[in-house]
């Protein structure tokens, strides 16, 4: 019971965190092909972040909190294809504490990256999303 009580949540806020890597950076886009100081300016500073603050962080702390609940109660702390997951959700994590970033450099208006940039990092998430999943279904190595 307990099992797939925490199974289920980690699903649920593993779901809204990729939802919100998977559209900040989409936001980013156009962010960076919007005028400094313009409304359209403002209004994507308030958009991103309430993303983050709102969905995102809290998003990511319960994925952590529930993903590690299911290793203790599983005991997959040595399983290979676990330390392997483990590895691409810290990278996930890394890639969520870099868009924080970018969303306070554009909020400080000393963003320097081009739209060109944010299509090419939108795909990150996207990428460590399907590796996880198939480590996850096939569990290789194990």
């Amino acid at each position: 019971m307990l099992y797939n009580l925490f199974k289920t949540l980690h699903i649920i806020f593993f779901t809204t965190w990729m939802a919100g890597l998977f559209y900040l950076p989409r936001i980013f886009v156009y962010h960076s092909s919007s005028k400094k100081k313009s409304e359209e300016y403002k209004t994507f500073i308030i958009m991103e972040k309430k993303l983050l603050n709102y969905i995102m962080n809290p998003s990511l702390i319960l994925t952590w909190v529930f993903g590690l609940s299911l290793v203790i109660v599983n005991n997959y702390f040595y399983a290979t294809w676990f330390l392997l997951k483990f590895f691409l959700v810290i990278l996930m994590t890394a890639f969520h504490i870099y868009c924080a970033k970018i969303t306070k450099e554009f909020e400080k208006e000393i963003n320097t990256k081009n739209h060109k940039y944010f299509r090419l990092i939108n795909e990150i998430p996207t990428i460590l999303f399907v590796l996880i999943v198939l480590v996850v279904v096939f569990k290789p190595f194990d």
